[in-house]
């Protein structure tokens, strides 16, 4: 009990180093602007965030919201390998960034047979060919990273 239990506290403190490390790393880069995100652009000197605006699902020109929901369950599988939690995407809205439409996806884990759990959004684009990690905080989306790409 004791060994798993100091396991489990290493665990939890390297991963709080790695993501303290990563966020600094990353101000870093932004602050002297090595880098982009994928969702800024440069103009001039100064970095500004590209417009995503919700659209409705229904103007999405493309692949249908079942298949990119389909897309999610090839790309990810039908359940997480680590803790056997079924997974559920669901295609909660549609947008448009840098005249390119995605799905939202909604991605979930039904835990323990008992409630589904919210994981997190991804963004499936309308030729099914990427998908983008995210979040979704009202009416304001984020586009985080390239996790897929066919």
């Amino acid at each position: 009990m004791k060994k798993s239990l100091g396991v489990i506290l290493v665990l939890i403190f390297a991963f709080a180093f790695i993501r303290i490390t990563t966020f600094t790393y990353e101000n870093i880069k932004r602050k002297n602007n090595v880098i982009m995100q994928d969702n800024e652009t440069v103009t001039g000197e100064h970095k500004t965030e590209s417009a995503i605006i919700p659209i409705s699902v229904d103007e999405v020109k493309g692949i249908t919201k079942q298949e990119a929901e389909e897309i999610c369950y090839y790309v990810f599988g039908e359940k997480d390998e680590d803790t056997g939690f079924v997974f559920s995407f669901g295609t909660s809205g549609a947008v448009q960034k840098d005249e390119k439409q995605y799905y939202v996806i909604r991605a979930s884990w039904l835990v323990d047979n008992n409630h589904l759990s919210y994981i997190g959004d991804f963004f499936v684009s309308a030729d099914g060919n990427e998908i983008y990690d995210g979040a979704v905080m009202g009416e304001e989306y984020e586009m985080m990273d390239l996790v897929w790409k066919k």
